[in-house]
């Protein structure tokens, strides 16, 4: 009892547990609406798209002839069916020694897969890795394009040039003096110095015109030097004849672009049927060795079919014997 009368109750240990309850209670349930409020994301849909496309090199410089890899990767959600594209023939400057291929497989609930190139330079430069766009269609069915950007590489000379020349110092003016040195010995040394001078510019000029020509190779040498590089990569050892017959066709590609100024490299066959038509320094049967050549190995390249070894075989020597007869060999060993 309070003085005015009234009653009054204490609450006990059980009372205060009770309200504590209740308000953790309500703590945990208002949890959850904070996290949405926060926009805090709900799933794996939030963070990462349902195709992704990259493209990296190894290196952004190197060196004439050190290995440049170019790698090309996909990930896909499973709901969407799309595959990565073939770029070889895209690749311009480079030589491809080496390519191939890694999945499709699962990785953290995502379909992933990558194609990958191993190419070299023959000379310093500037060098530019196309763009890829890669379109493919959603769940909802609506349409959508992944692409990549350009890559740069820089390929520098073999022999560096690291120190820059040591400037050369003025001659002092010559005092004079009573003990002077003779006015013939001066012109003497300036004339030799002329003359070797002189025998030093021609000289590096003749190793530099020389070192040039054997820079500058023919479309042939090109073409059997890429043959012997593609039959050092092990494929046929290996049985992987499709990819054999890939490089035959990117091989001969660059051979009709380098020789016959086609732009094959650059064009589907089709546009490549109809540069041949318009091109004057091929016969009508060179035509239609390129032409049978292209039409047999485009189903390997794109549908995806195995070749057999003989067939594998017969390709490599049709394109041997092309460039043969672009040449007049095959004349010469048909008269003999």
């Amino acid at each position: 009892m309070t003085g005015n009368g009234r009653k009054t109750y204490e609450r006990g240990p059980a009372a205060r547990r009770i309200l504590a309850l209740l308000l953790c209670s309500l703590i945990l349930v208002g949890c959850p609406n904070a996290d949405r409020e926060s926009g805090a994301p709900d799933g794996a849909n939030g963070v990462r798209p349902p195709v992704e496309l990259t493209a990296d090199v190894d290196r952004v410089e190197a060196r004439i002839a050190e290995p440049v890899t170019f790698r090309i990767t996909l990930e896909t959600i499973p709901e969407i069916s799309v595959s990565l594209p073939e770029v070889g023939s895209r690749i311009q400057g480079f030589r491809i020694v080496d390519m191939g291929r890694e999945g499709p497989k699962r990785k953290e609930g995502m379909v992933w897969s990558q194609r990958w190139y191993e190419l070299q330079a023959d000379f310093a430069g500037s060098y530019v890795l196309p763009a890829i766009r890669l379109p493919y269609t959603d769940p909802e069915g609506e349409e959508h394009v992944a692409e990549t950007g350009q890559l740069f590489v820089e390929v520098k000379s073999v022999v560096g040039q690291e120190n820059g020349a040591q400037d050369i110092r003025d001659l002092k003016p010559l005092e004079k003096a009573k003990r002077e040195i003779p006015r013939s010995w001066v012109l003497l040394s300036l004339g030799g110095l002329g003359i070797l001078g002189l025998v030093v510019g021609l000289l590096l000029y003749f190793l530099r015109k020389r070192r040039t020509k054997q820079l500058v190779r023919s479309p042939e040498e090109l073409a059997h030097q890429e043959l012997r590089y593609l039959e050092a990569t092990g494929l046929l050892e290996e049985e992987r004849y499709r990819e054999y017959v890939f490089g035959l066709s990117l091989i001969f590609r660059r051979y009709l672009e380098r020789r016959f100024h086609v732009p094959a490299a650059e064009q589907t066959t089709e546009e490549i049927f109809v540069s041949l038509r318009e091109a004057e320094h091929l016969d009508k049967t060179m035509k239609e060795m390129a032409r049978s050549f292209l039409e047999e190995t485009d189903p390997i390249k794109y549908r995806g079919l195995e070749p057999q070894p003989a067939e594998t075989e017969r390709w490599r020597s049709r394109l041997v014997s092309f460039m043969d007869r672009a040449t007049g060999t095959e004349d010469l060993r048909e008269a003999a």
